[in-house]
């Protein structure tokens, strides 16, 4: 004979189905969070190397730049910098959701069994 489900157990299936499937979702929620800030970190590691290099070039040459390019290449930095910031913020916070998810994970386990 095969054994029933008590009702608890019927109830708590669909719950933790849905529960798994959220959990899948948020992953690739944040795998795919990962992948843009990853090519966004890939262009400003280009952009900073541009940078250097055009700087040197600059300070070779220092063929004397007028008010308004200094402003601009003191704007462009300023961006960068900002940019590189609000990525470090980004993948704090991806860490910590992923370190919640862990947590989750092992307690959806844990009513699981």
């Amino acid at each position: 004979m095969e054994k029933k489900a008590s009702g608890i157990e019927r109830f708590l299936a669909p719950s933790i189905n849905k529960i798994e499937e959220e959990v899948k979702s948020i992953h690739s929620e944040i795998n795919t969070v990962k992948t843009k800030i990853d090519e966004t970190d890939n262009r400003l590691t280009k952009l900073e190397e541009a940078h250097k290099r055009f700087t040197i070039k600059m300070d070779r040459t220092d063929d004397g730049m007028t008010t308004e390019s200094k402003v601009l290449f003191d704007s462009v930095n300023e961006m960068g910098k900002q940019n590189s910031d609000e990525i470090d913020v980004l993948k704090r916070a991806i860490d910590v959701a992923q370190r919640r998810l862990v947590t989750l994970e092992a307690k959806m386990k844990e009513l699981g069994q």
